[in-house]
């Protein structure tokens, strides 16, 4: 039986895909990319996907295959110049909507890269990247030029904040709820009234998700770190102003004092991952909430379990796993991260042993029970639980040097 760091050294390659021209329903773009997953019984993903392409790059750093974050960087800079936002994914059934916006997030690791290895070209990358990143930011998530129903802002200052900000909602332009559900990439939750009997999208319409409101502050921050190191200082300075006014009102807005929490779900711990909680915040979440979302193979995604919702109880998911223990590395919490990353990598190695493939979720409350499979199954062979497992597995790594350790995938 083929080995985990060999099926991991080889997946790539399946995933790797080229067109440049539009072809029927698919987009066409400049570079390569990766595709989500490699299962011949499941071929639903066979697209560029947004927020996807992020965690999936996580995996092929320092590998043969890291020109694959700078193309990928590059394709949704081009779908930004040509559509104003990168798509859910390089179809045209989904420019519709969007997906979590990770692309400053690929920026970060595609500029290390360019910096690393053709550094005469890290000027023009970057501000390539910094006019795609402010274009998508102001003419996408914060015009407030469409009609109200379709607008991705919400108007707050109402609602009792101290320093009243727009803050964001996930839409699409049908305005449908199933769609925002999907633009979330939580398809589908019991978060936003998901829950209710009959409700399987939920109500994101009439949410403000805590989850694209921290990844939108990232984004702001990531562009002021963009126009600083292109000598920016006073644009720079106007993006940190506006970081730091949608931090405090979503300060104002999401925090529940009397529970301790932003919100009961692993999407309450973004706030620790993009870095805009307080010290005393992440203590009282660690101490009192971590401990509900432990269980035997990681984190469950919620505390509530839903029929038919894969993203609830009993799933974990990778991209959750790697937020929430990047956050709890931000607050001082390394023993509790590691061990988290440890419950992941041993999910998934127990899982290859026993499918020869890594899954796109796993039943973390009982590992060797198949997850709750959604509207579309379980995907095998999925680019983002690789990409989070070879990151988790280069963490971990570090912590024993001498442990044998002796390839970027370790041991199996």
């Amino acid at each position: 039986m083929m080995q985990l760091n060999a099926y991991l050294d080889t997946f790539w390659d399946l995933v790797t895909r080229e067109n440049r021209v539009d072809t029927g329903t698919l987009i066409g773009v400049p570079r390569p990319y990766f595709i989500p997953a490699a299962d011949p019984s499941n071929s639903i993903f066979q697209e560029m996907y947004y927020w996807d392409s992020y965690f999936i790059a996580l995996g092929v750093i320092d590998t043969r295959h890291e020109q694959r974050v700078i193309d990928m960087a590059e394709n949704m800079a081009y779908l930004i110049e040509r559509f104003g936002f990168v798509p859910n994914g390089t179809r045209y059934y989904f420019t519709s909507r969007s997906q979590p916006p990770f692309f400053t997030h690929l920026v970060r690791l595609a500029h290390a890269i360019v910096k690393k290895n053709v550094p005469h070209n890290e000027t023009a990358f970057l501000k390539r990247m910094l006019a795609a990143a402010i274009r998508k930011h102001d003419g996408f998530w914060m015009n407030e030029i469409l009609p109200p129903k379709y607008r991705r802002i919400v108007e707050i200052g109402d609602l009792g904040v101290k320093h009243p900000i727009s803050l964001n909602r996930y839409t699409d332009v049908n305005a449908l709820h199933i769609m925002a559900s999907c633009k979330s990439g939580w398809d589908h939750s019991a978060r936003c009234g998901g829950d209710i009997a009959g409700s399987e999208a939920g109500h994101w319409l009439d949410y403000v998700p805590i989850c694209v409101n921290s990844i939108l502050y990232v984004v702001e921050k990531n562009i002021a770190e963009m126009a600083a190191i292109l000598g920016g200082i006073a644009l720079s300075e106007d993006w940190r102003e506006i970081a730091q006014a949608r931090a405090q009102t979503m300060q104002d807005f999401f925090w529940h004092e009397d529970h301790g929490f932003f919100y009961a779900s692993l999407a309450g711990f973004y706030p620790l991952w993009a870095g805009w909680a307080t010290q005393a915040q992440a203590n009282d979440i660690v101490k009192r909430w971590l401990p509900q979302f432990l269980a035997e193979g990681g984190l469950i995604t919620s505390l509530l379990t839903c029929n038919n919702h894969q993203w609830a109880t009993p799933n974990g998911w990778a991209p959750l796993q790697w937020l929430v223990t990047e956050g709890l590395d931000r607050y001082g919490y390394a023993d509790e991260a590691n061990d988290i990353r440890q419950s992941w990598c041993r999910i998934c190695e127990n899982g290859f042993k026993r499918d020869h493939t890594l899954l796109e979720k796993y039943n973390v409350i009982k590992p060797n029970t198949p997850p709750a499979h959604g509207v579309y199954g379980t995907v095998k062979g999925f680019g983002w639980t690789n990409g989070v497992y070879i990151n988790f597995k280069k963490r971990l790594s570090v912590l024993n040097t001498t442990s044998g350790i002796n390839s970027i995938y370790g041991k199996n």
